[in-house]
């Protein structure tokens, strides 16, 4: 009983002497830490100090917190909760809201606590069209000079962009948007021949809940190999994030299009068809990224027929801004124009800048 009385009024002591401006951890072995708190989540609290930097503490080694600033607590099956917070003997959270009722929370039950602050800046976030996005824009150009004069181009966009990760998950929009182009041109003996590829799509997802999202897609492509002039398509369908953490994410769904195609031979078709496609984006390591997109589009209306495009790159980190790219594209085509191939394959490399 003394033990514990004598316990509180220390605690009640480091609360006074605190300074003001900053968070307080008293450690079980005795150690005191100032700082501010960043976060605490799962069994870990991370604390920025002026002298050790930013500190990521396991919660099995704190006695006790005092916190200066006003706090959000996320717990489990409860709206998220804004007061003054301390930790105490025992493990329990008591948290003191804007109304002075005291809230006494199982540590167990918390999925995250944040400065209020902070807190408000992720769930009220509000960007402008151009803000948010992240991704990948790759330039690469070869040259062959010989009996016969080759130039090829080749560049891709690979862009995304989605509201920042909040605590508390918030239906949201998230944009897809890729565009590759290969340029190709060989000469010989007078003769001129060119190759050129374009394929471009924009999918518009709208996440309902973690991992569940339904979509729109757009997307427009011109293969010169299949003699495909054009291809237009439009349609929508249901996905799931199968997989979503720090090093990656993957991506499944599936939907119905309507698909105008347009050959060179003068040949002209609208058919509905499937599509069925998978998204990858891994982080291997610190300095390897390895993106992945494979879609297949089996013909509903032309039976036997349909058309599979997959895209492989492995993106290799040179600086915090620009990396080196190499490529695996292959589109495949089963009702090409007369006198031209199915399948379309190119191996691309270059520079990649990433915003």
């Amino acid at each position: 009983m003394k033990r514990t009385v004598m316990m509180c009024v220390v605690l009640a002591c480091l609360g006074r002497a605190a300074v003001a401006d900053a968070d307080v951890v008293m450690l079980k072995n005795g150690d005191r830490l100032n700082g501010t708190l960043l976060t605490i989540s799962g069994s870990t609290l991370n604390l920025q100090t002026e002298g050790l930097g930013t500190l990521t503490i396991a919660m099995a080694r704190v006695a006790y917190v005092w916190m200066s600033q006003a706090v959000t607590m996320v717990v489990r099956g409860q709206p998220p909760l804004r007061g003054e917070l301390t930790l105490g003997i025992g493990g329990t959270w008591e948290l003191v809201d804007h109304v002075g009722v005291v809230h006494m929370i199982d540590a167990r039950a918390v999925n995250v606590i944040l400065p209020a602050v902070k807190y408000e800046a992720i769930v009220d976030h509000h960007a402008s069209a151009w803000q948010d996005w992240t991704g990948t824009i790759t330039a690469g150009y070869s040259v062959q000079r010989g009996n016969q004069q080759t130039d090829t181009f080749s560049g891709s966009v690979d862009a995304r962009r989605e509201r920042p990760t909040a605590p508390i998950f918030e239906p949201h929009w998230r944009t897809n948007v890729r565009l590759t182009t290969l340029l190709s041109n060989a000469e010989e003996a007078d003769t001129s021949i060119g190759s050129n590829t374009l394929s471009s799509s924009v999918r518009q997802d709208r996440l309902f809940a973690p991992g569940n999202f339904v979509f729109g897609i757009v997307q427009f492509d011109h293969v010169g190999t299949e003699g495909l002039s054009g291809r237009q398509t439009w349609g929508g369908g249901t996905g799931y994030d199968l997989t979503r953490n720090l090093r990656g994410t993957l991506s499944l769904f599936a939907g119905l299009t309507a698909v105008r195609e347009m050959f060179i031979t003068g040949g002209d078709q609208t058919t509905a068809q499937i599509i069925v496609g998978e998204k990858l984006r891994y982080q291997l390591t610190p300095r390897i990224r390895i993106d992945h997109t494979a879609n297949a589009y089996p013909n509903l209306t032309v039976t036997g027929q349909y058309h599979f495009d997959t895209n492989t790159t492995i993106d290799i980190k040179l600086t915090n801004r620009f990396s080196f790219n190499t490529g695996v594209i292959d589109l495949y085509l089963t009702n090409p124009a007369p006198g031209s191939q199915r399948n379309n394959f190119a191996l691309t490399s270059g520079i990649a800048a990433t915003f």
